[in-house]
């Protein structure tokens, strides 16, 4: 009987060992959530800003943290946008869409991913405007807290597979994106007139059979671009980026384009020039950009151009690539620092199956990073077919004994500087505000720059007299080569 009762004992002390166990694990299970008004959440940012956004169109993503920095876990009871979604913006908390979200516990020491997006619906405005919402953070202890969500929405007009085909004028109120291709028609004009803004979706191109004329001015240039309007990182907008959209062509059909004032930037190309007659102007561009492009800035087969006041920069293939025809480029700025890939020389001269009647460089810069930045192509075939260039007034990054020392003061180098890394400031150094970290290209000149000085004062004097930018070249005893006077 004593071993019995011992034995029964002994079972009922374990079954009720093993249910106060049970109670303590269950009781270690409901969390005790601080109330603590001193116990406060953390973000990685006080303010979610986008960068201008058409309207209609969805923003990119843009992520934040939320954080616990305490030792005992938070429970909140309300995450919810202060618009109640009526804002245009969308939140998403550690994977959950929703206007609103309830309970969310954030234990000691962990954090919560947000992300962040935005349409914005159209107001038929012309400017800019700014919208705004907040995500608010309800805690147990009453405390809300608040990121704020800023953005700009910008009313647009929309050109999808657009041709024009009768004579057109475009306006600079607001901008236009251009979706698969904008056309001008044979024997149809299409005017733009200064801040004239010109997105184009990725892909999309522009061909002129017709007649473009684009007159900007310094404080509101003609615009080309990619309508990516956000980073791919913190320091790297899409817009300083290549391949952005196509380009814009001029077909064999298209004469006497004339573009004044434009800026032409991160396309697959620039502008290409079909085949045409060599004794009709097919393009005059002054006081213009083209910049960072994958292939030609400026290709051009037997046609008439003149390039003025005008930088070509950049190119994956050339900035300048000329087969035949007759060009004409005065007081520009021909530099290939293209960071993306392989580039090609910034001027490439050729005459293979088309007679080069006339390149004639003055007053200009043609330089890059490699010790050669001018690329001479004679047929091989015809060698009867003109092959007549000249540089006059110039810095060019060019070796010495390529063209032979006696030609530098006659000839087909006139009074020509070279570029050379034997001076103090050469090549990229030309031009000290560039930051290649960022990708920020900016072309104005180095005081120790050997284009300082040395334009022709007759080419300033009859043909420009102010820079690209506006400044008077005529201060100092002789204008600087290029677009940019220092």
């Amino acid at each position: 009987m004593h071993k019995m009762f011992h034995k029964l004992y002994s079972l009922f002390f374990c079954l009720l060992t093993g249910i106060f166990s049970i109670g303590l694990v269950a009781c270690d299970d409901e969390e005790s959530y601080t109330t603590s008004p001193l116990a406060l959440l953390s973000f990685s940012t006080d303010t979610v800003r986008f960068d201008t956004i058409f309207t209609t169109i969805g923003s990119t993503t843009q992520l934040f943290k939320v954080y616990n920095r305490g030792d005992e876990p938070l429970m909140l009871p309300s995450i919810r946008l202060a618009s109640g979604g009526e804002s245009g913006f969308r939140v998403n908390v550690d994977g959950m869409s929703d206007t609103e979200f309830t309970d969310v516990e954030v234990r000691d020491g962990d954090s919560l991913y947000v992300f962040v997006e935005v349409t914005v619906d159209p107001r038929d405005e012309d400017n800019p405007f700014l919208l705004r919402d907040s995500l608010q953070f309800l805690l147990q202890s009453g405390v809300c807290q608040q990121v704020q969500l800023e953005a700009y929405g910008q009313d647009m007009i929309v050109l999808r597979g657009t041709i024009f085909s009768t004579d057109t004028t475009l306006t600079g109120e607001r901008p236009y994106v251009v979706y698969d291709s904008l056309v001008v028609d044979n024997n149809a004009t299409l005017s733009l007139t200064e801040g004239v803004r010109l997105h184009f979706h990725s892909g999309a191109f522009m061909r002129v059979h017709g007649t473009l004329k684009a007159e900007g001015s310094v404080e509101r240039p003609i615009v080309f671009r990619g309508d990516r309007l956000d980073n791919l990182f913190d320091y790297l907008p899409y817009d300083r980026l290549d391949n952005q959209w196509g380009g814009i062509t001029l077909s064999a059909s298209s004469y006497d384009n004339y573009l004044n004032h434009v800026d032409i930037h991160s396309g697959g190309w620039g502008i290409q020039c079909d085949s045409s007659a060599s004794d009709r102007n097919k393009l005059t561009i002054e006081n213009s950009v083209i910049h960072n492009v994958a292939g030609n800035a400026l290709s051009a087969i037997n046609g008439r151009i003149w390039v003025g006041n005008s930088e070509l920069t950049n190119a994956g293939s050339h900035c300048l690539k000329v087969r035949g025809g007759d060009v004409q480029v005065v007081h520009s700025t021909l530099a290939n620092f293209y960071p993306w890939a392989y580039r090609g020389a910034a001027l490439s001269l050729s005459n293979e199956l088309c007679p080069l009647t006339r390149a004639d460089f003055r007053s200009s810069i043609v330089t890059g990073y490699s010790s050669n930045e001018l690329m001479l192509v004679r047929d091989k075939v015809v060698d009867t077919l003109a092959f007549n260039y000249r540089f006059s007034h110039c810095l060019l990054n060019i070796p010495v004994d390529s063209i032979g020392a006696d030609t530098l003061s006659d000839g087909r180098y006139y009074r020509v500087r070279i570029d050379s890394v034997e001076h103090e400031v050469s090549r990229i150094t030309n031009f000290p505000l560039i930051d290649t970290d960022i990708f920020y290209y900016d072309f104005s000149l180095d005081s120790l720059s050997g284009a300082v000085g040395a334009g022709n004062p007759e080419d300033a004097l009859n043909l420009y007299p102010f820079d690209r930018l506006g400044r008077i070249r005529s201060e100092d005893e002789a204008p600087d080569a290029g677009a940019r006077e220092l």
